[in-house]
């Protein structure tokens, strides 16, 4: 090997080297760390939640959006719904409960909605490691295709 072969190899490396520790970096600061451990239960839920809902039901194709906060317990007696569907236009419905009904130590659980007399809904839901969300999906009730996703406030 001559001497030019000898320095322009090593300005290449480095460059090489230098662009492969900028990408590692750049993919460990955009990952979101979560700091949770251990087993997901209820009492990790407490709090404010907002939950956006889309599917099919009762009235047709629509969107809903609930407000509640969950005790300790998991159970919210305060939640507030506002829908805008095809069938009922848009609507507003309140004092209805929002049921952390099962949980497992991983976060996949299941939990109930009630939307008014002879209204509700049951999800399949699966909480996030750091309990900041959760998706809710209704696999149970005929004639019901709903699903969305829970952010903690």
């Amino acid at each position: 090997m001559n001497q030019h072969q000898t320095l322009t190899h090593g300005p290449r490396a480095a460059r090489i080297m230098f662009l492969a520790v900028l990408s590692l970096s750049t993919v460990l600061l955009m990952a979101t760390p979560s700091f949770a451990t251990g087993n997901v239960v209820k009492a990790d839920l407490a709090g404010s939640w907002q939950v956006t809902l889309y599917g099919q039901g009762g009235c047709g194709v629509g969107t809903t959006l609930v407000t509640f906060t969950l005790n300790a317990s998991g159970s919210a007696t305060n939640a507030v719904e506002k829908s805008h569907s095809v069938g009922c236009g848009d609507s507003t419905s309140t004092g209805n409960t929002f049921t952390i009904q099962t949980l497992t130590a991983n976060g996949s659980g299941t939990a109930g909605l009630s939307c008014g007399a002879g209204c509700g809904f049951t999800f399949s839901i699966q909480v996030a490691p750091d309990r900041s969300s959760f998706n809710l999906v209704d696999i149970t009730d005929p004639g019901n295709f709903v699903m969305g996703v829970a952010v903690h406030q």
